[in-house]
């Protein structure tokens, strides 16, 4: 149950009891979420659970808790979760984004300041393939996926299915952090090309980083463009080396085109990515997956 103040001599009713001890024993009342939610007072002493495909925000403000009053979080959707400061401060050992089945404990230790802990054993981690997040979208110039590379995993996949607009156009990948793309020329990226005879044919923007983007794959006109993309531990810092295999079916001539690959000359926590068309607008769905570590 949302937090009261009980006054002297009151007599509580049945159904208070027993909210009362369901939040004793660590649950509370439940509140289900569907997209991004920007917590209340009331939520203190009850358990906020979200529930959404895309990924979702759970926005921390100031002057609305006290010292001692928690929030259980717990996100049963598909798409990230993510714990945000707005006004207050959040601090934490772990990471504040929420896996599908992951859960933890907001614990307020003054109206503005409060400290997440992650419940341990979350099912996410343990899995050995799990998605984490499905975007879709339409008639867009570009489509950013956000806060789905997190510490939970080292490294994930990207599996899309895209139509443009135009009648062919290339398709191009930028790294994002904190929501915003990295648009600076850090990207070093190969193709390798493949007829329907299978031979080949290799090119290369260079071997250091010389362009603002990876160009993974094609789009052409209502022909539906599937392909895979991995990528190499993108939220950890100690290497740059992390784009993988990314393979592109041709539907016109029924035959692979090429394999991307490419690094990043800067050791960054990348959290998202956006895919666009070289022109035009695309239509389509992304989904992301972690390997467990």
């Amino acid at each position: 149950m949302a937090k009261q103040t009980f006054t002297t001599g009151q007599v509580l009713t049945a159904a208070q009891m027993t909210s009362l001890q369901q939040t004793a024993m660590g649950g509370g009342s439940a509140t289900a979420k569907t997209a991004s939610y920007v917590l209340v007072a009331a939520d203190a002493g009850t358990t906020v659970i979200m529930n959404s495909a895309s990924a979702t925000t759970i926005t921390v403000n100031t002057s609305l808790f006290s010292a001692g009053d928690t929030v259980f979080l717990q996100n049963i959707g598909a798409g990230v979760s993510t714990i945000t400061a707005g006004t207050a401060t959040v601090n934490t050992a772990s990471s504040l984004a929420l896996a599908q089945y992951e859960s933890g404990n907001l614990y307020f230790t003054a109206a503005g300041a409060s400290i997440f802990s992650k419940s341990d054993g979350a099912a996410a981690s343990g899995s050995g393939f799990s998605l984490i997040n499905t975007t879709s979208f339409s008639a867009v110039s570009s489509q950013s996926v956000n806060d789905v590379f997190s510490s939970t995993y080292l490294n994930y996949r990207i599996i899309y299915s895209i139509d443009s607009s135009a009648a062919s156009e290339n398709l191009y990948m930028r790294m994002r952090v904190s929501n915003s793309d990295n648009s600076s020329a850090n990207y070093v990226w190969m193709k390798v090309g493949a007829t329907p005879s299978l031979s080949a044919s290799n090119s290369s923007s260079g071997t250091t980083a010389d362009t603002n983007e990876f160009t993974i794959g094609a789009v052409s006109g209502t022909r539906t463009s599937q392909t895979g993309l991995d990528l190499y531990r993108p939220f950890a810092t100690d290497n740059t080396g992390y784009l993988g295999q990314s393979y592109y079916f041709d539907s016109y001539s029924n035959a692979p085109v090429y394999f991307t690959g490419g690094s990043m000359s800067v050791t960054t926590s990348y959290t998202g990515f956006t895919f666009y068309p070289g022109s035009g607008t695309m239509t389509g769905s992304v989904r992301v997956y972690g390997y467990a570590n």
